[in-house]
């Protein structure tokens, strides 16, 4: 059960404190019925209600009014606490995966779970721990029931034992619907994204507006009809609750009276207790779907985490660096090959051999689908070669040793993310960065204050513009520059080739571009063409190629 495996993530002292404060909880409400019943036996015999069995009404009323208010303090504070671990767990591990094993996980998978999933958790485990203090009254209610009378105490038992049986094997049941619904439900978000993300294909094309707005209300009238007949099976097993309580105190009022003397004497204070038992029976009926959605969202919580495991990497991404690595004179990678599926019908780099010695400028040119962005994945370490090798001068790069080669790079993708902060650099001047910015000339659009750009919203040439400044406050001892330039407008792009280049350059960095300015190309030390994966040195004359990424293939 994925709950049960949330709540051992804790320190075992904790768990018993919360306990300990849980039982004391569903012992002072049975001490209050057993009050209530002896109060009323007193009224009924005219007898006055002494002073001091109000006295200890009240205090027995304080201690259930205290303990259940810490009980259900502590199970809140205790589960935020397993969920914080978990979250940490879940983000660590995302830390060290692989990047191809991340890549297979939908990043839209991974938000959900992390908030949607684990929200609904938080959200309505107070209604859960409740339904476990209502489990603590019923056993401590059917005990004071078996004090009152043994027979009276087997017949409740066994009705309340058979309801809860019933009401389990129901919850089974539902387990594979409420797994539907998640289903439909992830079904009906992906394609209600289409709306928002091919918001201007579908208003250019009136057939495919139809289509996806058909395919999302089959999707949505699937849902609803999977959600009606679990609603339904859902109000069927209620009334049935409802309808055996009523049952059972039907059975204790006229039927037990006609088979055991003497029961008449207190079958006023069985009657009430058996009320009560409504209360703690229907709280834990009513928090069963509850229970069955967290339940469903913790596992799909775990799943992802045993996915990411799968592709963990190290023990310790934050291994000691020796940093050695920075006075390289040269990185050969040998004989590489690089596979993107185990089937023979994947994309397939290699084998190809590449030296690449310090402060080279090289230019990688290819095709679109020519596996120019698998490359610099695979030369920076972010991608695992299949096969072959890679040194740093005469050191074979292992796998403990990723870390820091990786560290050599700093590398800007089509795909890049600019952070909202400058993480990882403490003591940035901003008269220095600002100096840079205008150097982009971006001066005027961004400042740079408080460690971070004033803004992001700019086109997708000028983020890159920035993204470039943060490698170079970086200040890592290779530049990988993916189509760098392909955004920028004429008269920047030119000046990528003509200024940005030879200052990396001028600096000791050693820099390679992936580019199709053909024009550029004698700024370049060297170029090296790329095609169906095959890797050689030069690029033939004359050779022209359009603009676009390969997309990491």
């Amino acid at each position: 059960m994925h709950i049960l495996r949330l709540l051992r993530l804790n320190k075992v002292r904790f768990t018993w404190n919360m306990l300990y404060v849980t039982v004391l909880a569903g012992l002072a409400s049975a001490v209050l019925l057993a009050l209530v019943n002896t109060a009323a036996e007193r009224t009924h015999l005219g007898e006055p209600v002494s002073a001091q069995l109000v006295i200890l009404y009240l205090i027995t009323f304080g201690i259930f009014y205290v303990s259940n208010q810490a009980s259900l303090y502590r199970a809140n504070q205790f589960v935020q606490s397993r969920l914080n671990v978990l979250r940490n767990r879940i983000a660590s591990k995302i830390q060290k995966a692989d990047l191809r094993s991340l890549e297979q996980i939908e990043h839209g998978n991974i938000y959900s779970v992390l908030s949607q999933e684990m929200n609904h958790f938080s959200h309505h485990f107070t209604l859960l721990s409740s339904a476990a203090q209502s489990a603590v009254l019923l056993v401590l209610c059917l005990g004071y029931i078996a004090l009152l009378s043994f027979a009276a105490f087997v017949v409740v038992t066994s009705a309340t034992v058979f309801a809860l049986f019933y009401f389990w094997r129901r919850r089974v049941v539902l387990n594979d619907a409420m797994v539907s619904v998640n289903i439909r439900e992830a079904e009906m978000l992906g394609s209600l994204q289409h709306y928002t993300e091919g918001f201007q294909e579908i208003r250019l094309n009136a057939d495919k507006s139809d289509a996806l707005h058909a395919q999302f209300q089959k999707i949505i009238n699937e849902l609803e009809e999977i959600v009606v007949g679990v609603g339904a099976k859902w109000v069927v097993m209620l009334l049935f609750s409802n309808a055996f309580l009523y049952a059972l105190v039907g059975v204790v009022i006229f039927i037990l009276p006609l088979f055991f003397q003497g029961y008449t004497d207190t079958i006023y204070k069985i009657v009430t207790a058996s009320i009560f038992l409504v209360g703690p029976v229907s709280a834990i009926t009513s928090a069963a779907p509850m229970f069955v959605k967290a339940n469903i969202g913790l596992g799909h919580v775990f799943e992802l985490e045993e996915s990411l495991e799968k592709g963990q990497e190290f023990e310790d991404y934050h291994a000691a660096q020796s940093l050695h690595f920075n006075k390289f004179k040269s990185i050969r990678l040998e004989d590489i090959k690089f596979r993107y599926h185990k089937e023979k019908d994947g994309f397939q780099t290699g084998p190809w051999t590449l030296e690449i010695n310090r402060g080279d400028c090289i230019f990688l040119m290819g095709g679109n689908g020519s596996g120019k962005s698998t490359a610099f994945k695979l030369i920076c370490g972010l991608y695992q070669v299949s096969d072959g090798k890679i040194y740093v001068d005469d050191v074979e790069v292992i796998k403990k040793l990723l870390p820091e080669y990786r560290s050599l790079f700093s590398c800007i993708f089509p795909d890049f993310y600019l952070f909202d902060e400058l993480y990882g650099l403490r003591g940035v001047s901003p008269e220095k960065v600002n100096e840079m910015i205008k150097w982009m000339q971006l001066e005027d659009k961004v400042t740079f204050q408080n460690n971070r750009f004033s803004t992001q919203d700019l086109s997708s040439g000028q983020r890159k513009r920035l993204a470039l400044i943060v490698s170079m406050l970086e200040d890592r001892e290779i530049y990988l520059l993916d189509e760098w330039a392909a955004d920028q407008d004429a008269h920047f792009r030119e000046l990528f080739y003509v200024e940005i280049l030879p200052k990396l350059k001028a600096m000791g960095k050693t820099v390679l571009v992936i580019t199709h300015d053909d024009r550029y190309w004698h700024v370049a030390d060297r170029s090296i063409h790329l095609e169906t994966g095959k890797m050689r040195e030069g690029a033939p004359k004359g050779y022209f190629l359009g603009n676009g990424g390969d997309n990491g293939n």
